[in-house]
């Protein structure tokens, strides 16, 4: 092996393996015979490698996405009578309300172009206090879901209003004469006025008719449980910024239940010390699923529904015996 010499920096040499390292002192006599890789296939007069063949493939696959991935063609027609106070491209904020179980929650909807495009809370709406829910929000994706029902159906196949109309005028009056006999109303739960001037227009005008209001989870158990407890249908409001100890038996009251935006506000304030002299309230949560709820909680004991009942006795008579009333 013939002696290193010495090299500058700038003749200095880098190798990648100690075999390169080798080869470069060993005299270079003749050219070392090329490695055939295993992986190449060979086709007439062309040599396709494992690695170009993979090359290509996605080469193809990116230009044929490509291809693919243009931007949809809308042709945009502008105004010919502009509406009153409205310019194009600027936002417009409206207010309104969202139906939501038995009660409704403010909302205030920003609006580009006459297209809604964002949701948020009214801050002057009692019920929402300037927040939402998810399923206010996912309102929005709900207007622009392809698979929205655009018009009127019947037996399953989509219909017009025309069609509608020529059909109630066919049965109305044969469905007025039997004062609405065999004729019933499926409907959401409401707490609108004009629902409920319908509502009592339908009944005095049908009143053999039937309107039925159905919802999957609704609150008519908490409106019997108040109609037992007060003597007539109402809907409790808690004011859980002034509790200062708050048990829940199975009832989801900050995501699921229908005040759950006022419910999370009022827990929240209740939560919050500004001074050494509060107290922030504590929450127990007795229920058979994980919640939020339950995550907020500072006691939680897991619980099958079906012995939530006597638990919710057993509760009660260990607080009257110890003199105190449950609000």
């Amino acid at each position: 092996m013939p002696p290193l010499k010495p090299e500058s920096p700038l003749q200095r040499r880098y190798w990648r393996s100690v075999d390169e390292f080798a080869r470069s002192l060993r005299p270079q006599s003749a050219p070392e015979p090329a490695i055939e890789d295993p992986t190449e296939r060979v086709h007439g007069d062309n040599r396709w490698s494992r690695r170009s063949f993979l090359s290509s493939l996605g080469a193809s696959l990116a230009l044929a996405g490509l291809s693919g991935c243009r931007k949809p063609v809308e042709k945009i027609v502008p105004y010919v009578n502009r509406p009153e106070g409205m310019t194009p491209g600027e936002p417009v904020q409206y207010a309104t309300t969202m139906p939501f179980g038995g009660s409704v929650l403010g909302l205030l909807v920003t609006s580009h172009d006459g297209r809604p495009t964002k949701i948020e809370g009214n801050p002057l709406h009692p019920a929402s206090g300037g927040a939402t829910h998810v399923w206010a929000q996912a309102e929005m994706m709900n207007l622009y879901d392809p698979d929205r029902s655009r018009s009127p159906r019947r037996d399953g196949k989509p219909a017009t209003w025309e069609e509608f109309l020529s059909f109630w005028q066919q049965k109305h009056g044969q469905l007025k004469k039997g004062r609405g006999r065999g004729l019933a109303v499926l409907a959401e739960p409401f707490s609108s006025p004009t629902m409920a001037r319908l509502k009592a227009a339908f009944e005095k005008t049908f009143p053999q008719g039937r309107w039925v209001t159905w919802e999957p989870f609704g609150d008519e158990a908490v409106v019997a449980g108040c109609r037992t407890a007060f003597g007539k249908a109402v809907r409790p409001l808690y004011r859980f910024d002034r509790a200062r100890v708050i048990v829940s038996l199975d009832a989801d009251f900050l995501q699921t239940e229908t005040d759950a935006v006022r419910n999370t506000g009022g827990f929240s304030a209740g939560r919050r010390v500004s001074s050494k002299q509060d107290d922030m309230s504590r929450l127990y949560q007795v229920e058979s699923a994980y919640t939020v709820t339950g995550t907020m909680a500072d006691h939680r004991l897991r619980l099958p529904s079906s012995r939530i009942p006597a638990f919710a006795l057993a509760l009660a008579r260990e607080l009257k015996a110890r003199g105190l009333r449950m609000a």
